[in-house]
């Protein structure tokens, strides 16, 4: 279905991003408006998740003119869940900024960062054509780079260094392997070039430039040997900054290998087995660190590596049940993550501490602790909770792969992650309140945000049986290039 609704969600935050620094020197309007364009950015998404379930597709061709010439947007039901599951996120991560961010943050342009890094986001979810992928790319980099160097301090300034390089250099490998692209083929959209590749006989050039643009989307969402830049450059900033990174950063660059390897490389071997290879390395390297790691956001960013690990491992399957499970996972996975940097943060608020040390904070807030052991559950893929039933779907897709021993290494993962949350639990929360410790009142309604992520995620494990029409759409679009070439391009393409 032709429609204008899948710019709508870039639309409203670059539009008020440009508002609120008119209003730079006043926050209280600068919150209003931010909320405003928050808001109805994640209402548009909802509604856009209704048209999706009944159309199927939607295309936009900007300025009439038609694919493969002209610059196209679609949503399907792989991006239109996940564009919604980051408004949620947006949402939540405003509300705890209101409470926790200081002047001086807000006064740098905290606000117009925030929707600038949502236009990004949400554009290179929505783009249908490669080469715009990488302008989203960029402006949301550019809003990170805004976001970490916020408030700055030295600690800051250091991190943003690794961060920056490693961008630049993905930046420059990223628009190389598209211009290649596009001498082989002749078009930037995705559907065109996916009809090409399928036609042509000679394809080692096109998985060359394919290896590289994996390669590329494996540094953006920080996977194995390429996440070491994210260990300080996610620490770093205030936490604010952090849950926008740590939840959605990195599946920005999940979802370019889920688009790109569904339908430019699915008929590689090659790929397949490395994109299996980065997926299990990663797995066992961030089960490493969760282990070994004794600082707070650490452990968190380790298992954001844990994560991207599984869902990639399910994304290399392209069976129906591996797929779906990592789309699941990942809508859960931004979630929770966004909840745990949330968690962290609030300890560190009231508690100032950063490290493994006995608190007791379940005394002081019981509400808290328990609600992060059920994002402990979900995460560690405990049924009923959300994380289970991908994580599932995933193990299964990988045994029916014949890849046993990957799907054996996705299950151990969920104990790994089990043990290294559980001992924030142990040691931050439970047992008796720490006297020595001068606890800070947490703000009030500052938990509201938390709550509601964890129960959004909670609904989506109990009702995921209603949600597999939208899942399966999005699966399908995955598995089968053709309905999405059709689509996009016109039944006659």
């Amino acid at each position: 279905m032709h429609s204008n609704l899948p710019v709508i969600p870039i639309f409203i935050p670059l539009l008020f991003a440009a508002i609120t620094i008119l209003f730079r020197r006043r926050i209280g309007m600068q919150r209003l408006l931010t909320f405003i364009a928050t808001a109805l950015t994640l209402g548009f998404s909802i509604f856009n998740l209704f048209k999706v379930a009944k159309h199927k597709v939607l295309v936009l061709e900007m300025g009439n003119w038609a694919s493969p010439f002209g610059i196209t947007l679609t949503l399907d039901g792989l991006n239109s869940i996940l564009v919604t599951t980051s408004g949620i996120v947006f949402l939540a991560t405003l509300f705890y900024s209101y409470k926790t961010i200081d002047k001086i943050r807000e006064l740098s342009f905290f606000y117009p960062g925030f929707l600038l890094i949502m236009v990004g986001i949400n554009g290179a979810f929505t783009t249908g054509d490669i080469f715009n992928l990488f302008v989203f790319y960029e402006i949301l980099l550019m809003a990170s780079y805004l976001l970490l160097l916020v408030g700055i301090n030295k600690e800051q300034l250091k991190s943003s260094i690794s961060y920056v390089l490693m961008n630049v250099f993905a930046g420059s490998l990223f628009v190389i392997s598209v211009g290649y692209l596009y001498t082989i083929v002749g078009s930037l959209n995705m559907a065109y070039i996916s009809q090409t590749i399928a036609n042509m006989s000679d394809r080692r050039g096109v998985y060359l430039v394919g290896a590289v643009m994996i390669f590329v989307f494996c540094m953006k969402g920080a996977l194995f040997p390429l996440f070491t830049w994210m260990n300080r450059s996610y620490a770093a900033p205030p936490i604010s900054v952090s849950i926008i990174f740590g939840a959605l950063l990195t599946k920005v660059g999940l979802y370019s290998i889920i688009r790109t390897y569904g339908l430019f490389y699915y008929e590689s071997s090659f790929i397949k087995s490395y994109l299996l290879i980065l997926g299990a390395i990663s797995i066992i390297a961030g089960c490493i660190g969760a282990i070994y790691q004794s600082n707070l956001k650490q452990i968190v960013i380790f298992n954001i590596v844990i994560s991207l690990g599984v869902m990639v491992c399910g994304t290399a399957t392209l069976n129906t049940y591996g797929v779906k499970g990592a789309l699941f996972y990942a809508v859960n996975d931004i979630l929770l993550k966004a909840a745990l940097f949330i968690v962290v943060g609030l300890v560190i608020y009231t508690s100032g501490v950063k490290f493994l040390q006995k608190c007791g904070l379940i005394n002081k807030y019981p509400l808290l602790a328990w609600t992060y052991f059920i994002i402990v559950l979900s995460l560690a893929g405990v049924p009923p909770f959300s994380g289970f039933y991908g994580k599932a779907l995933i193990i299964r897709g990988l045994v029916l792969d014949n890849h046993i021993y990957i799907a054996t290494l996705v299950a151990a993962s969920g104990l790994i992650v089990f043990y290294s949350l559980v001992r924030i639990f142990l040691n931050i929360f439970y047992d008796n309140i720490n006297k020595t410790l001068q606890l800070r009142p947490l703000p009030k309604g500052i938990l509201v945000p938390l709550v509601s992520i964890v129960a959004v995620a909670f609904l989506i494990g109990i009702f995921s049986n209603q949600l597999d029409g939208l899942i399966n759409n999005g699966v399908q679009m995955i598995l089968d290039p053709k309905k999405y070439i059709e689509i996009v391009l016109g039944k006659g393409a």
